[in-house]
């Protein structure tokens, strides 16, 4: 909890949502999505969308998610397209990204409404992009930000640990043992990791 709990707890505050308002995950059935989806929908009262692989649709619904969204079902304008239908035309007041990948920031920015906030969290790897349409005068008329996240303060640690003491959130951890660690890497690297291991 004082690492992914503490990272997804801060992110959700820098949303700048409210009760009732609609925030996606990217990377919604991961390590830190999956923990972002409990606190914000049992912890903080929003409305989740989970964006991740069909394979990991019951683990998102199971942590909160009002609405599975299958990433592997739109391109990058149909997703956003698909964000806005959900929210009655609106947009997600916020995107958390908690995918390690350009294309989830690329789709980000098109997910959130007027008013709405980007938090970057996962780091993807290669070459680094530019989060895609953040042009000057888009985000100046449509008031939308994006923001950076990284673990947080010792108030905001001792906040997720009530969270967790209270039962909002239970994550799901996998063991297994250093010969299949190269399992692992593949598993993850295909999509496929659900949670932590």
């Amino acid at each position: 909890m004082l690492c992914a709990g503490l990272t997804v707890y801060t992110a959700l505050l820098k949303a700048n949502a409210k009760k009732g308002d609609w925030v996606a995950v990217s990377g919604a059935g991961g390590g830190l999505g999956h923990i972002a989806l409990q606190i914000g929908s049992r912890g903080m009262d929003f409305r989740m969308i989970g964006i991740d692989l069909p394979s990991k649709s019951s683990l998102i619904k199971e942590c909160g998610a009002e609405v599975f969204v299958d990433m592997t079902s739109f391109d990058d304008a149909g997703i956003a397209e698909e964000i806005k239908r959900i929210t009655d035309g609106e947009g997600a007041k916020a995107v958390i990204v908690c995918a390690g990948s350009n294309r989830a920031y690329g789709q980000a920015l098109g997910m959130v409404g007027f008013g709405g906030t980007v938090v970057c969290v996962g780091i993807p790897e290669g070459e680094p992009v530019l989060v895609g349409g953040a042009y000057p005068g888009a985000m100046l008329t449509q008031q939308k930000s994006i923001v950076g996240s990284s673990l947080g303060s010792q108030k905001e640690a001792i906040e997720v640990l009530e969270l967790a003491a209270r039962g909002v959130v239970k994550t799901k951890i996998r063991v297994e043992k250093l010969d299949r660690l190269t399992d692992v890497f593949q598993e993850m690297a295909d999509g496929k990791m659900e949670g932590r291991v």
